[in-house]
């Protein structure tokens, strides 16, 4: 009996950085990935084991910026929406990254680069949320608690049996116990900040959907066809009227598009940095 064995996956540090890649035999295009929300680059493991990337020349980066992971932040850090944009501005110019792939989180943190304009690559944005109102009611509820002193104390404290609970059904079986210690990896303050800062984002704007139709850069924006973050008929329309953004639906993925189906997502990377906007890209 024969089993198929993953490639050999390589890690490295760059600055204040951790990366997970694979190794194709060429590279013709550099792919970045960042992580949702108390998530790590180890989501990306299937996505970067997939023989059909390797065999598209695509050379994919899945990483753990500071503030992720347990990874440290600079005196002073605010976790902000903005400040993130702005280090992976900095952080795939360094990596001559041609394409950048943001899930949740990291998403959002895609629609304001994109409305920043210094990175001029396309964008592949899986499940960002658009507006307060998007966001899952838990989600709302823990940033609504985070801003108590007290009470915000009590809810982290105790927050880890009731992400577990909360992701039993979201992470596949077969690798919930490794996703779920990714998820503890991050100080509970820091994870308490990224979560405020993203809401504050979403405060500042209102909604999301005009700022990135306002941009002129090539976006893809993806969620699962059972995704639990969804848009508004408003937003959508706002969106399907801009030339540069794309919708698109990844079947049979929820939220966790990555870890659900984690081919659908390999096939959108694909055809995204092998299409006409891929020619567009910085190398």
């Amino acid at each position: 009996m024969t089993t198929t064995q993953r490639p050999p996956l390589r890690r490295r540090e760059d600055a204040d950085w951790a990366i997970i890649e694979n190794q194709p035999t060429r590279t013709a295009h550099r792919v970045l990935l960042l992580p949702g929300l108390f998530c790590t680059a180890e989501f990306y493991t299937d996505i970067l084991a997939d023989p059909a990337l390797s065999q598209a020349g695509v050379l994919a980066m899945a990483a753990d910026p500071p503030g992720f992971a347990g990874r440290p932040v600079p005196a002073g850090f605010d976790y902000a929406i903005e400040t993130y944009a702005a280090l992976v501005e900095d952080f795939a110019a360094r990596q001559s990254a041609d394409l950048v792939v943001g899930h949740s989180y990291f998403a959002n943190v895609g629609i304001e680069m994109a409305a920043r304009g210094a990175y001029r690559g396309p964008l592949l944005l899986l499940s960002p949320s658009l507006s307060r109102a998007d966001e899952e009611h838990d989600l709302i509820s823990l940033d609504e608690a985070s801003r108590t002193p007290v009470l915000g104390t009590l809810v982290w404290l105790g927050i880890n049996p009731t992400l577990k609970k909360g992701m039993r059904d979201r992470l596949p079986s077969a690798r919930f116990t490794e996703l779920f210690g990714q998820m503890k990896l991050n100080p509970h303050a820091a994870n308490r900040h990224l979560v405020t800062g993203f809401f504050d984002h979403l405060g500042r704007y209102g909604e999301l959907a005009t700022r990135l139709a306002g941009t002129d850069s090539t976006v893809w924006l993806a969620r699962g066809d059972r995704d639990e973050i969804g848009f508004t008929e408003r937003e959508q329309a706002i969106l399907e009227a801009a030339p540069h953004v794309t919708l698109r639906t990844i079947p049979g993925a929820a939220h966790f598009s990555i870890t659900d189906t984690p081919h659908e997502v390999v096939k959108l990377i694909i055809d995204l940095v092998s299409g006409p906007a891929a020619g567009d890209a910085p190398r």
